[in-house]
């Protein structure tokens, strides 16, 4: 097959002749273009475009706000509640279920949804580990960057309006042109811009390689590099289609990098960096908000494994189903069927690590001010008369635990499936004590739960942290000699 490099053209950009061996649709690993880049000192913070915000909306006061039901009211549905006891089982055996190796990092792959993508919950468990920050580190940092909601190691990033996501399970090309989060970051319009700040959080340069993760496409991607406010260097990617990678070698440690695109169809799928000697612990979060275990069902497999390389993860998790369990009515054999295939999928690219599926939490519902009154009152508050019959609060038509029943059938379907695939499962539900705990939670002080009774606070977040700890055999102990 005719190669489309020419080594004079590799060595011009200083790239690696035996990464672009490989040609075809599938690849071993992806094709690499080296650029040796120089650093400066003493780099400003980087300035975003300001977005034009929204002429301001007068947003008349709601009357009748959604609030939290009164606990009267949930206990008396969870006493008329027929249901078989929740399945405990949290707690398994611990063993050395946690693979740690002498002079090597414990590697963790975790994916999920908002509630991993906002970092709370896995900043705690890496603090639980105990070990000093400077032994904790990341390698792949996902296309989810300047998204709302997520936390990245990263200083700071400038996404331009010219740029849209692909989570892989919305957008087909999330899945069959993947980044190891599934998620890419795309643009073909000329002049498009992303700039990272990659300086640590001491504000200190400690990156001397970071490689770019993309799609390499049939049309060569023409780009320019801009590293610590030096001069802009056009870069022509071209080679065969699939995973590929910019890789920017500096002469000292870098502090910022912009990139331009000036023509072609650029699909980010994130940043790698090498994780340093002395690090223990190796933990890469993939969340993004909304998402669903879909994209894992249409992942191009041999394009995925392209990234991890000699060094894939010794533990993964996955902790969907919030957002599943979000379509009404739920579906709970179809659900089941993409459940399978997911995971499948998902167990095909790390076929011998240790797994575990993380069921998703309780989830309460919002009920009117008004039907928090009794009837009577109520046909007041809205101006209408209420009936004698209707003497009961309003309160008792409204379902609280609806989604709690579809996240206890959710939690039965991933059991089943991770046991399937010899994973361990464990329940956020069962952790918040069954049935009821988002109301419990949420009335907590400091509350637990947060006002939408979808999502956790901080303090939540970390003590849902803290019981997969202990249930998992997850502490310091873990990395004692």
């Amino acid at each position: 097959m005719k190669r489309l490099f020419k080594t004079a053209a590799w060595l011009a950009l200083g790239l690696s002749p035996w990464a672009l061996a490989q040609t075809g649709p599938v690849q071993a690993s992806p094709t690499i273009t080296i650029l040796r880049v120089q650093a400066q000192g003493q780099v400003p913070d980087i300035q975003c475009t300001a977005v034009k915000p929204k002429p301001p909306v007068d947003k008349a006061l709601d009357p009748d706000p959604p609030e939290v039901p009164d606990d009267s009211e949930v206990q008396r549905q969870l006493a008329a509640w027929q249901h078989p006891p929740a399945v405990t089982g949290n707690k398994a055996e611990t063993g050395q279920w946690w693979p740690v190796r002498p002079g090597e990092p414990l590697r963790i792959g975790i994916w999920g949804d908002s509630h991993l993508a906002a970092g709370f919950f896995t900043a705690e468990w890496a603090r639980l580990s105990a070990l000093p920050a400077d032994q904790i580190k990341s390698r792949f940092i996902p296309a989810n960057m300047g998204r709302a909601g997520v936390r990245l190691p990263l200083r700071k990033t400038c996404v331009d309006a010219a740029w849209r996501y692909e989570p892989g399970h919305a957008v087909s090309a999330g899945a069959t042109a993947p980044g190891p989060g599934l998620v890419n970051l795309f643009s073909q319009q000329a002049g498009a811009r992303l700039t990272w700040d990659l300086r640590n959080g001491a504000g200190l340069p400690d990156k001397r390689q970071v490689r770019l993760l993309f799609q390499q496409t049939a049309a060569p991607i023409v780009l320019t590099v801009r590293v610590d406010e030096g001069p802009e260097r056009q870069v022509d990617l071209q080679g065969p289609p699939g995973p590929a990678v910019l890789e920017l070698v500096g002469d000292a440690p870098l502090s910022v990098v912009q990139v331009k695109l000036l023509d072609g169809a650029f699909r980010l799928h994130g940043m790698e960096w090498p994780v340093p000697a002395g690090t223990r612990l190796q933990m890469d979060v993939f969340g993004y908000p909304g998402a669903t275990v879909a994209g894992w069902k249409s992942v191009s497999a041999d394009d995925l494994r392209a990234w991890w390389g000699a060094s894939p993860y010794d533990v993964v998790a996955l902790a969907f189903g919030t957002n599943e369990g979000n379509v009404q009515p739920f579906d709970a054999h179809a659900y089941g069927q993409l459940l399978k295939a997911s995971v499948a999928a998902w167990r095909e690219q790390f076929p011998a690590a240790q797994c575990v599926l993380i069921a998703p939490g309780d989830r309460g519902v919002l009920v009117r001010r008004s039907q928090k009154m009794p009837a009577a009152k109520a046909g007041q508050h809205s101006g209408k008369s209420a009936g004698a019959g209707q003497a009961k609060s309003a309160q008792a038509g409204a379902d609280v635990l609806r989604f709690t029943r579809v996240h206890e059938e959710i939690g039965r379907l991933q059991r089943q499936v991770a046991t399937a695939h010899g994973c361990r499962f464990w329940s956020a539900l069962e952790a918040m004590d069954g049935a009821g705990g988002a109301y419990r939670w949420v009335r907590q002080t400091p509350s637990l739960m947060a006002r939408d009774l979808i999502h956790f606070t901080v303090p939540g977040y970390q003590r849902l942290a803290q019981l997969l700890a202990r249930d998992m055999g997850w502490s310091s102990a873990v990395f004692e000699p």
